[in-house]
């Protein structure tokens, strides 16, 4: 028998040749740790995120076909009702009772021209921060109405800016004085990070609304958050620690809180609004 028809040696370093049982190249001693260390970090993760607020899309009142005008509710509480909202066309933004503002990024969609013509604002992700009518002397005369089938992501503000935390009052005061319109399909990207861009929508260097975008293999730094922060992912998928999010999942991460691995490994298109800590603007470690 030559040497090539022989059974191969053993290996020594406790290393399989990847035909075993576990299909991954590893012994089963190696195999046991490195599951050890996956569950390790699973656990760190669910531990990090156990006091968020998750919403799916697939878990939401749109599952199966919702009414035309009927909201998917993401969050409500004392200071704010967030929801997603299927408009028809023709059919105006409502400002539900007790609403004193709104923040509003069109999803799908447009809106219809304040002229009345056959001409729409339609570009995807376009926002906007609006007082109640009647509540300061910029507010427009005319309501925004959707053109053609229409979605939106909407923050009502229920209640005076003044009893907001810090941070977030901060942000209505800036947002509303004027109040905010942009096109992100006009607007400039900047670079934030190894494959990551923002468009900034309203705010500052210490509390924004932006869209986020992360290249594939693209994440930032472990961060905590100094307020309540909303997310809602728009294209591709990214995860949070074991989490994954996909279009239309909504997360709130609370205020003293934190998040644990952060990448998207395919891309992800995110709206943001919160504050930024500094350690985001640091390149990713």
């Amino acid at each position: 028998m030559s040497p090539t028809d022989q059974d191969p040696a053993p290996m020594n370093d406790g290393v399989s040749t990847g035909h075993g049982a576990d299909g991954l190249g590893l012994s089963s001693t190696r195999y046991e740790r490195v599951m050890q260390r996956l569950m390790g970090r699973v656990q760190l993760s669910v531990a990090a995120h156990s006091d968020y607020l998750t919403v799916r899309r697939g878990g939401s009142a749109w599952l199966g076909g919702a009414p035309v005008g009927g909201p998917a509710v993401l969050r409500e509480d004392a200071f704010f009702r967030v929801e997603l909202l299927h408009l028809r066309d023709g059919q105006p933004l409502p400002w539900p009772e007790g609403v004193l503002a709104q923040e509003v990024l069109l999803l799908q969609g447009a809106w219809a021209s304040p002229s009345g013509s056959d001409a729409a604002t339609d570009y995807r992700y376009s926002y906007r921060v609006r007082r109640a009518p009647g509540q300061g002397p910029d507010q427009p005369a005319m309501p925004l109405m959707a053109h053609g089938d229409t979605q939106v992501y909407v923050r009502h503000l229920r209640a005076p800016v003044e009893q907001l935390p810090p941070l977030e009052a901060r942000w209505w005061q800036r947002a509303l004085a004027p109040q905010t319109q942009v096109e992100p399909g006009l607007s400039a990207w900047i670079a934030s990070g190894p494959g990551v861009q923002v468009c900034l929508l309203s705010g500052d260097a210490l509390v924004v609304s932006m869209l986020v975008r992360f290249e594939a293999g693209a994440g930032v730094n472990d961060h905590h958050h100094a307020l309540d922060e909303d997310c809602l992912v728009l294209e591709g998928e990214m995860f949070l620690g074991d989490m994954l999010l996909q279009p239309g999942d909504y997360q709130l991460a609370p205020a003293g809180g934190g998040h644990f691995g952060e990448f998207s490994d395919v891309g992800v298109l995110f709206f943001f609004h919160g504050a930024l800590d500094p350690v985001l603007r640091e390149p990713r470690r």
